[in-house]
């Protein structure tokens, strides 16, 4: 018995030593740690209806699937199509929400509004 009590004596301070000895491992940053919300959207180009609209004449053109660029959970470039006046706009890059929603401020007084698909394009 007394060599019990002296085993368990040696044994539970060693064991409370090693258990602070380990370094605990950092946790991996999360992808889209920037953002308040979840993202979904892997970088690449997604079908996405682009409502533009201009600011200052208040006129709009619709576009429907559409590819827009997407990087960092970011909307970096709309693909308008050849002969489209808005294709030379430059564009300010803006986030996208998980449900593909964002609005994008253009250079020439004009905005767009996205509505990504989480689709293959």
């Amino acid at each position: 018995m007394l060599r019990l009590l002296i085993f368990l004596g040696l044994l539970i301070p060693t064991l409370g030593y090693s258990q602070q000895t380990k370094e605990k491992k950092p946790l991996p940053e999360k992808k889209n740690a920037h953002l308040p919300y979840a993202c979904i959207f892997e970088d690449g180009a997604y079908p996405a209806t682009v409502i533009q609209r201009n600011s200052i004449t208040k006129d709009s053109t619709v576009f429907e699937r559409i590819a827009v660029e997407i990087e960092g959970c970011f909307v970096i470039g709309i693909r308008f199509p050849k002969g489209s006046k808005f294709h030379q706009d430059t564009l300010e890059i803006n986030d996208i929400d998980d449900l593909g929603n964002s609005i994008i401020q253009g250079k020439n007084g004009n905005y767009y509004v996205i509505q990504a698909k989480y689709e293959p394009f």
